[in-house]
């Protein structure tokens, strides 16, 4: 018989900015007794990141910095790198950034189409509903895994005030979501921000402030200003109230 795909929900925290919002139901599984051989497991090992040799851990949320195009390439070579060990890679974010990485993916041999049509590879586009966009993203790799995925890496450029997309304390929360939402599955998660491009809120709390790792320049650091979600979100929703 045909295997019925395994639907994962998405995650939520305790302080919702918006509390008439529909809750989302938990990304967490079900919990199950573990044999003593399960038990024993080892960690998963850490992933190579293929940018500067550098290494995380499964789960990790990164904010990478980027000015220049040289930065912008070396980037993608985090879905490069994945893609030719065989993980299961998304391309998330505004369509201008979405082609951009797509090209940039083309320049090193690897067609696009044809990986997604061998489901090595998806690209996923924004919605202006940030919830049901963080739910895209959870169906696609609850799929992934189903399909025997054992790694995911997403590769996001958010489109931040861009048309189409949610508003900026929307895109904030789904930021510090991704946090939460990324430890559920085994995968890697690099946001792409433009630091010549962006207003300093956004670097202050969307980069800074929702993101665990930050890559700057040639190194990948434990980021200082990060601020788990719950106390987050309660901020965000404390200066949504006093604006």
């Amino acid at each position: 018989m045909p295997r019925v795909p395994r639907r994962i929900a998405l995650p939520i925290v305790a302080a919702d900015v918006d509390s008439a919002a529909p809750r989302p139901q938990s990304l967490t599984p079900p919990q199950t007794r573990r044999g003593p051989t399960e038990a024993l497991q080892r960690e998963p090992p850490p992933v190579r990141l293929g940018v500067h040799d550098e290494f995380v851990n499964v789960g990790a949320h990164i904010a990478y910095f980027w000015e220049t195009p040289r930065e912008f390439r070396e980037c993608v070579r985090f879905l490069e790198v994945g893609l030719d060990e065989g993980d299961f890679c998304v391309i998330f974010g505004h369509d201008e950034g979405n082609r951009r990485v797509s090209e940039t993916l083309a320049e090193t041999g690897h067609d696009c189409t044809r990986l997604e049509a061998q489901r090595r590879l998806v690209v996923v586009r924004g919605d202006t509903d940030a919830k049901k966009m963080l739910a895209n993203i959870g169906d696609t790799f609850t799929a992934a895994v189903n399909d025997g995925a054992k790694l995911i890496r997403l590769l996001g450029n958010i489109g931040w005030g861009r048309e189409g997309w949610p508003t900026e304390n929307d895109i904030l929360e789904f930021e510090a979501r991704v946090t939460g939402a990324a430890k559920a599955f085994p995968c890697v998660v690099v946001c792409m921000y433009d630091v010549q491009a962006l207003p300093g809120r956004v670097m202050t709390h969307g980069a800074f402030e929702t993101h665990p790792l930050t890559f700057c320049g040639n190194v990948i650091r434990q980021n200082p200003h990060y601020v788990e979600a719950e106390q987050f979100l309660s901020g965000l929703r404390q200066r949504r109230e006093e604006s």
